[in-house]
C-alpha cells in the first residue's frame, strides 16, 4: 500500500495534541479538508454497520471548549495557507493538485447537528474564514440529516450558505427495513426524508450515499429502485440536489459482514442511478483496495 493511499485511509479526528479539529487529504473533496469534529464524546444518534468511529477506546474528553476549537482551526489554516502543512506526515504525500484547501468540513465522532453549539461554532468558523479572505474555501456539513429542520440547525444552516457553504446529506436506503438494518437508528426514516425535502427546498444538496456489501450481498434491485424514486419525489416536491456522492466502506468496521463493494458493483449501481434520475451527477468513489 502506497504512501499516498495511506494518507487517504487516514481520518482519525486526532492531529497532534489537537482535540477538535484535524487536516485530512479527502478525496470527496479533491485536496484538503480541515475537520471540526463537535462530537468528542464520540455520541452518535445513528449506530451505521460500517461507522469506522472507535467507540471502544474511551474518548479523550467530551466537553466542547469553543476557544480552543476556534485557536485550533486557526493554526491549521495557517498552515495549510503557508503551505508548511505539506512538509509534515502524511501531507507530504499530497500529490501537487491535493495541495489546495478545498474546505472546513463540520464532521466528526457522531452527528455535528447534535451539539448544542452548532450554530455558533458555525459562526466563529465563518469569521476566521473571512478574516482570512478564503473566499473560495468551503464550509461543508456533513450530516445523517436527522436534524436538519431543528430551528437551532437552521440558524447555523443559514450562516454556513452565506459563507460558501455545502450540505452533504446521508441517504443510505430507499426503504425503512434496509435504513434501518444499515444505519440502525431511533430516528424514524420519514422524518429524514422530511429534513432532507425541506433542506432541498431551500437550499440545494448534496446526497451522500454508501452502499457496501452486507452479509455477501449488495443493495437489491428493489431497493434501488426505492432510493430513485425518494430523490425523484424530492426532485418533483421542489428540492435541488446538486449531485450524488456514491460510495463504499474504505476502512475498518464494527461488523465484520460490513464489507466493501468491488469497482465493477459500483460502476454498476452508479449506471443504474443516473438511468433513473437523468441529469443528476453521480460521483462514485471507490474502496480502497481499487485506489491503486
Amino acid at each position: 500500500m502506497t504512501d499516498l493511499i495511506k494518507a487517504h485511509l487516514d481520518h482519525r479526528r486526532l492531529w497532534r495534541e489537537f482535540d477538535y479539529c484535524y487536516p485530512v487529504i479527502s478525496r470527496r473533496s479533491h485536496g484538503v479538508s480541515l475537520g471540526v469534529n463537535l462530537n468528542p464524546d464520540k455520541v452518535c444518534n445513528f449506530d451505521c454497520v460500517y461507522c469506522e468511529v472507535d467507540r471502544q477506546t474511551p474518548p479523550k474528553r467530551k466537553d466542547l471548549d469553543l476557544e480552543q476549537l476556534e485557536r485550533e482551526l486557526g493554526v491549521l489554516l495557517d498552515l495549510a495557507i503557508s503551505g508548511d502543512l505539506y512538509q509534515t506526515s502524511p501531507f507530504h504525500t499530497a500529490l501537487p493538485e491535493q495541495r489546495r484547501l478545498n474546505d472546513i468540513a463540520f464532521s466528526g465522532d457522531g452527528e455535528p447537528t447534535t451539539a448544542r453549539e452548532f450554530a455558533e461554532v458555525v459562526a466563529r468558523v465563518a469569521g476566521l474564514k473571512a478574516q482570512r479572505r478564503l473566499d473560495q474555501v468551503k464550509l461543508v456539513l456533513i450530516t445523517d440529516s436527522s436534524r436538519l429542520l431543528a430551528p437551532e440547525v437552521v440558524k447555523g444552516l443559514e450562516t454556513l450558505m452565506a459563507n460558501q457553504g455545502e450540505v452533504w446529506a446521508k441517504l443510505d436506503a430507499g426503504t425503512e427495513a434496509f435504513y434501518r438494518e444499515i444505519d440502525r437508528s431511533q430516528v424514524p426514516f420519514q422524518r429524514i426524508l422530511d429534513n432532507l425535502l425541506g433542506t432541498a427546498r431551500r437550499w440545494p444538496i448534496i446526497i451522500q450515499t454508501l452502499f457496501l456489501d452486507w452479509k455477501g450481498h449488495g443493495p437489491a434491485a428493489a431497493e434501488l429502485g426505492a432510493y430513485c424514486g425518494r430523490l425523484e419525489h424530492i426532485q418533483a416536491q421542489g428540492g435541488q440536489i446538486q449531485g450524488i456522492q456514491l460510495y463504499t466502506v474504505a476502512r475498518p468496521t464494527p461488523e465484520l459482514e460490513a464489507r466493501p463493494l468491488r469497482r465493477l458493483e459500483l460502476d454498476a449501481i452508479g449506471a443504474n442511478l443516473r438511468g433513473c434520475l437523468p441529469g443528476l451527477p453521480v460521483e462514485v468513489f471507490y474502496g480502497p483496495e481499487e485506489w491503486a
